[in-house]
């Protein structure tokens, strides 16, 4: 693809491009989209963006409605002024990038700095860029570097993110179709930033983009799916804690461990699952790694060694929310078929 056409300078910061484009201003082949509900003006090449993006060859084409009176090379139209086409549902940060990523391959349209060799969108922003990409069918153009835009904003969010940057993330995946990725992230905002099932809907009802984003059946499935796994989890740890038939006494110090973790965390509901689960884990590992040793009955028991720690994991792989799971019709859910492989 000749990407020379495209524009030469990044986009204009929304500060600068509000002003009226005039025809000096504007080179031949040059087109206005009006983007967003604020209209910001984005002044793009008609022939480098129908080479660059399949979805626009149609739309810009010469005969189509959109292009009577465009000039650029090859047809005799000219105009006093570019052509404006309309986008209001598109967000003007994200088509800025794009266009930018398609006149600079690899590139990201904010500059490097020392603080940020490699800049890359925000997660906010990404998850605009997302929405963009599949209404453009950009997924397999390489020009836009958008895996390598996830991946760094997904390490940003794990290391030190909020529940509102992971719920971004997800319905980041479902746009791009990143099956592996909706379902991990899924299960990462259900345990570690679940409070109360009812709670998120809150993530949504005041975001139009998530909103637009995501299913609705998302957000039932999720708190089903996190009511449940909180269940199957104190039931578990109460299990444990009365399994106290053990013959030869080594398990009497880890039996009252279950019993403490059942005490702190089990009764109460409004314990958020990531602290239940988070203290099932330890002390699974826990006793998965000592008791092997020290109780000679355990290998015998219908719960062996490291049968908790498998249980849990067990728990978690039934709890993803994989793409067939939002997509299949209400009442056909199981267990059983929602297991993301």
């Amino acid at each position: 693809m000749d990407n020379t056409n495209l524009p030469s300078q990044p986009p204009n910061s929304p500060a600068e491009s509000r002003g009226s484009i005039s025809s000096e201003d504007a080179p031949s082949g040059a087109l206005v989209f009006l983007v967003g509900p604020a209209q910001e003006e984005i002044l793009v090449d008609v022939t480098g963006l129908r080479e660059a993006l399949s979805v626009f060859a149609e739309l810009l084409a010469p005969h189509a409605m959109e292009m009577q009176g465009i000039s650029y090379p090859g047809f005799g139209f000219a105009s006093p002024l570019p052509r404006e086409i309309a986008l209001p549902d598109d967000d003007a940060f994200a088509m800025k990038a794009i266009i930018y990523a398609l006149a600079f391959p690899g590139r990201f349209i904010r500059p490097a700095t020392p603080a940020d060799p490699a800049p890359g969108p925000s997660v906010r922003e990404f998850l605009h860029l997302a929405v963009a990409i599949k209404k453009y069918k950009l997924q397999d153009n390489w020009f836009v570097p958008w895996p390598r835009w996830f991946e760094a904003a997904i390490d940003k969010v794990k290391a030190n993110g909020t529940a509102q940057e992971m719920v971004w993330l997800v319905a980041a995946a479902w746009q791009l179709g990143q099956r592996r990725r909706f379902a991990e992230l899924g299960l990462d905002l259900m345990v570690k930033h679940e409070g109360r099932a009812g709670s998120y809907f809150r993530f949504c009802e005041r975001d139009g983009v998530v909103q637009r984003a995501l299913p609705l059946k998302f957000w039932c499935l999720i708190g089903e799916r996190a009511a449940r796994l909180h269940k199957r989890v104190v039931d578990l740890v109460r299990s444990r804690a009365r399994d106290d038939g053990c013959g030869c006494g080594g398990r009497a110090e880890v039996n009252s461990a279950w019993a403490s973790v059942y005490d702190e965390f089990g009764w109460v509901a409004a314990v958020p699952l990531s602290e239940l689960l988070g203290a099932a884990e330890l002390l699974a590992e826990q006793e998965a790694a000592s008791v092997a040793e020290e109780c000679d009955c355990m290998g015998d028991r219908d719960l062996g060694r490291a049968a908790v720690k498998e249980e849990l994991e067990k728990f978690k792989r039934e709890a993803k929310i994989c793409v067939e799971c939002v997509l299949m019709d209400e009442g056909s859910h199981s267990v059983e078929n929602s297991v993301y492989h």
